[in-house]
């Protein structure tokens, strides 16, 4: 994993996986690439350390005698292994090391989310099916860019052309490894929310492989673009896609931003939750409470916690009058909260 930004208060991750024959230069290098765009966000410079998940890809496989080649000048010029020119190995090799570098670094934060064009979006899928679960949600996020969930006609072509390349052998159409790869991620228990983008004018990945069969449709975003333009910001004051992607990365971490409230002298417990729930775009239900209890007033008193469910606990403790002891659930991959007594 290669941090280009890193704080110590930083709590959430944002990690950029490229597509096949892609590499660091997919994300980062001039004025027009993602994370130069996105370090000039406030959202992201307050909240976000960003990562390139980099790993090795070639149309065009390297041959037998290229690689012994290349071992014999490692040894005899004494270069770092980094150094020495990779080959192709197949997507769940890759995604074996993004689950370990993942796994690695997930300790530090409250969230991780995940932005992946092409292949790379294979890799991030792959990865998520093989993580504990406790890694997993964490994952709160999966901006999939061009990405061919149901595999790349293209890629069907490309066998014929350029043999066993081991990669493009997985992103074939209708293949048994996307094929295998969908049903294990729907079998997940947890998912995170994946937020699906197409091109109008992406002849490499159609939308009916980047759009999946049975995803709502407010999960999904169409723009204009081909498959390699859409890593391009060409003007991020008019792009649809960057405020798209922006507003989400928002709602994914609202319910773990720092909750600080003054409580007004008489207020009622379930309308004050209400409405500061409602100010950071999420929902609340309650279960288990009678009306008198949820109509109890509070006392007045300030509120401050770095953790969004302990915010709303402590909300309970200034009731005027005991209420029972209540737990709060969230709905994985949503900003929805459910309030749930013990008497249940």
């Amino acid at each position: 994993m290669e941090f280009v930004t890193k704080k110590e208060d930083n709590k959430h991750l944002l990690i950029l996986v490229h597509g096949l024959n892609g590499s660091r230069d997919t994300w980062i290098g001039n004025d027009q690439r993602f994370v130069e765009i996105l370090n000039g966000k406030d959202l992201i410079q307050e909240n976000f350390d960003i990562a390139l998940f980099n790993y090795g890809t070639k149309i065009f496989k390297i041959n037998w005698l290229t690689k012994i080649i290349n071992l014999i000048k490692g040894f005899f010029k004494n270069r770092p292994k980094e150094d020495l020119k990779g080959f192709n190995v197949g997507i769940k090799s890759i995604a074996d090391s993004l689950e370990f570098e993942t796994r690695n670094t997930a300790s530090k934060y409250q969230s991780i989310s995940f932005i992946s064009h092409s292949m790379g979006g294979l890799v991030t899928k792959k990865a998520l099916t093989i993580m504990d679960s406790a890694v997993r949600e964490k994952v709160r996020l999966f901006i999939s860019l061009s990405v061919p969930h149901l595999g790349a006609y293209l890629a069907n072509i490309g066998k014929l052309l350029l043999g066993n390349n081991p990669q493009i052998i997985d992103l074939q159409a209708m293949g048994e490894f996307t094929t295998e790869l969908n049903e294990h991620y729907s079998n997940l228990p947890e998912k995170p929310r994946i937020i699906y983008q197409s091109g109008n004018q992406d002849t490499v990945v159609r939308r009916q492989a980047a759009i999946p069969p049975n995803v709502r449709r407010e999960d999904t975003i169409s723009t204009r673009d081909d498959h390699f333009s859409v890593v391009l910001i060409k003007d991020s004051n008019n792009n649809s896609l960057l405020d798209f992607i922006l507003k989400e990365i928002d709602t994914a971490i609202l319910p773990m931003i720092y909750g600080d409230a003054e409580v007004p002298e008489g207020t009622p417990f379930k309308f004050f939750i209400e409405s500061f729930v409602s100010r950071i775009g999420a929902r609340v239900d309650f279960i288990g409470f009678t009306e008198t209890e949820l109509n109890t007033k509070l006392r007045n008193g300030k509120i401050s916690s770095p953790n969004f469910k302990d915010f709303l606990i402590k909300v309970g403790e200034l009731a005027i009058n005991k209420i029972p002891e209540y737990s709060i659930e969230k709905e994985y991959g949503t900003s929805n909260f459910t309030i749930k007594t013990e008497k249940i």
